[in-house]
């Protein structure tokens, strides 16, 4: 029988010495589950992240202390093995102030993921860049993204004045010989080889030349007309390549440092390209339609034909991804799938059946080695049920050995309408298996899950009236005390492990509020910025009953499986450890130290 627990939560961090025990307890759960050793993705935003004392610009920095110290610390806690940025690329357009990482560049990094600070380092940088270069662009500590401190309004960026000065001090020799070699090599990489020049002429061309790169192959005079062009703007190439190298030095000493800690880093594919990447590449994408959101489309008809200029520019970005990350979450992942192009009179729909798929397999062994496991390459099918329902699911039979990325957001699929995606048990009962899924509470997209239990909505009301009988059945909690929006948040975590793959939203597991991404041009969109002190963000979230406790979670579902008879001392040793972090105390493992002596 379930015994509801009246007493109120709180968050107690642990003290060093618990550390092991906390994760030997985990791990022995999970492999009594049968779900140890799947992909436990911990969903966040790098722009977010606090910054290291004294150098806040306003934007979160990926490779800082405090960025890797948080990751640490969160992925920890939530028993994840993995953690996955938002697109990464720059961006070059904003409207009403809205930066979205969505409509970034595919194959670029944006400059904002440089930390300057960085390239104060004098014994890796040389005498590149001073601290009076930088300290314009300190920032008071605030809770939400100063994008405009750093990217301004427009494609001239701000960030781009000490970025310029680093590049004409090295330039003139004042760099170390490391770095200038480096360069040369970064140089020679083919994505750099391939795009970089094109890219950087954009600011210039874009208007004196729209057509610059259209029918490229067939004519020689737009060849030469090219070679002139980069000719005369031979210095502003050469910045452009200098400060995605800096970008790019960046991104790779944080997944190592990631990487040392035990922790894959995944990419986020965008489906989409920027303006100046269909500029460059214009017989690349379908004219006259796009993939939705405003965002352009590769021409699908050409998409896996190697002489054409769409399965060119298809394989750099899959290529560029594969390069930088770990793993890759697609982003609408269906698209790879059954093709939707929309035009002005009509949407035109392909089936690709598994061909796209077998194409990117195919160039992850090559880039990663043929015992790269292709489980680490996710794709996103889920959305808002009016777009994606259990209907289109079924029509979509070429997903099968591929990992979908799904959500338990929508959940009435017992009945006969199929207006969602459903949760691990309907999943299984339809044909997936254990590994062709990883599945989360909800997307970034959407309403999180604090809101989905606490409001009053109709559609959240409805959203939980559908929710609640399953939580109550798979879960064997009675239906009264899911009805409780606290309890309801815990069954709707515990659920996700019931399967073997689960992502988590840093805004779920904070118990925060935040929507990030309500599908408009709201300038609130992609603003969330985490507290300095995240630690204590976190056991604060866990003492008002909001946060995410990992041994709450797996405690529900050893009991749901009848296992808390079986393994006493291990369902035992769960409790401990859930209670535990409810209890009163410290919010930091520094005074839980303290205290525990």
């Amino acid at each position: 029988m379930f015994v509801k627990n009246d007493k109120l939560s709180f968050g107690k961090a642990l003290p060093t010495y618990k550390k092991p025990d906390f994760a030997k307890t985990l791990k022995e759960a999970k492999n009594v589950l049968g779900i140890d050793g799947g992909l436990s993705l911990l969903k966040l935003d790098a722009a977010s992240f606090p910054a290291n004392a004294g150098q806040n610009t306003g934007v979160g920095k990926l490779n800082s202390r405090k960025a890797i110290d948080l990751i640490k610390f969160l992925t920890f806690y939530t028993g994840t093995n993995a953690v996955k940025i938002f697109p990464f690329g720059q961006q070059t357009k904003t409207r009403t102030h809205y930066y979205c990482p969505y409509n970034k560049t595919a194959m670029t990094i944006g400059e904002e993921n440089i930390n300057l600070f960085n390239l104060l380092n004098k014994e890796k940088y040389g005498d590149i860049l001073k601290e009076e270069d930088i300290k314009g662009f300190l920032v008071k500590s605030s809770h939400t993204i100063n994008y405009e401190n750093e990217l301004g309004t427009t494609e001239n960026y701000p960030v781009l004045v000490p970025l310029r000065k680093a590049f004409d001090n090295f330039k003139n020799h004042l760099s170390t010989p490391k770095i200038e070699q480096e360069f040369e090599e970064f140089k020679q990489k083919n994505y750099v080889k391939e795009h970089y020049p094109r890219l950087a002429l954009y600011p210039y061309l874009k208007d004196k030349e729209p057509d610059l790169f259209k029918n490229f192959g067939a004519s020689k005079d737009k060849q030469e007309k090219f070679r002139q062009y980069q000719e005369m703007y031979k210095n502003e190439i050469e910045f452009f390549k200098f400060r995605q190298f800096i970008a790019d030095k960046e991104h790779f000493e944080a997944k190592e440092k990631l990487n040392s800690a035990g922790v894959k880093l995944f990419g986020d594919c965008l489906i989409g390209f920027s303006e100046q990447e269909v500029w460059a590449h214009p017989d690349a994408f379908f004219e006259g339609g796009g993939v939705g959101w405003s965002l352009p489309a590769l021409n699908d008809k050409k998409l896996l034909n190697p002489k054409s200029q769409a399965n060119k520019v298809f394989n750099d970005k899959i290529s560029f991804y594969l390069e930088h990350f770990d793993g890759i979450r697609f982003d609408v992942g269906w698209w790879y799938a059954y093709t939707r192009i929309n035009t002005k009179d009509e949407v035109k729909e392909r089936d690709m059946k598994h061909k796209v798929f077998d194409f990117i397999e195919k160039r992850a062994k090559e880039i990663k080695g043929e015992n790269f496991d292709t489980g680490n390459l996710i794709y996103e099918m889920d959305g808002f049920s009016h777009l994606y329902n259990w209907d289109t699911m079924k029509r979509l039979e070429n997903i099968k050995n591929i990992v979908s990325v799904l959500t338990t957001e929508y959940e009435n699929n017992y009945g006969n309408n199929g207006a969602g995606w459903g949760h691990p048990e309907f999943l299984l009962k339809n044909g997936f298996t254990l590994d062709e899924f990883i599945i989360g509470t909800n997307n970034h997209d959407g309403e999180n899950l604090r809101i989905l239990a606490e409001s009053n909505s109709k559609e959240n009301r409805r959203k939980r009236a559908d929710s609640i009988p399953i939580l109550s059945n798979v879960l064997n909690i009675p239906v009264k005390i899911l009805e409780n929006s606290k309890e309801f948040v815990k069954a709707k975590f515990a659920q996700l492990y019931t399967a073997k793959n689960q992502f988590l939203f840093y805004v779920d597991v904070l118990g925060a509020k935040n929507i990030i991404d309500n599908q408009t041009d709201n300038p609130k969109n992609f603003r969330m910025r985490l507290n300095d002190n995240f630690e204590a963000q976190y056991h604060t979230a866990l003492q008002k009953g909001h946060g995410f406790n990992i041994m709450e979670s797996l405690k529900l579902v050893l009991k749901s499986k009848n296992l808390d008879e079986k393994y006493q001392d291990l369902y035992k040793k769960v409790c401990y450890y859930a209670d535990y972090l409810r209890e009163p105390g410290a919010k930091t493992e520094a005074d839980a130290n303290m205290t525990s002596q």
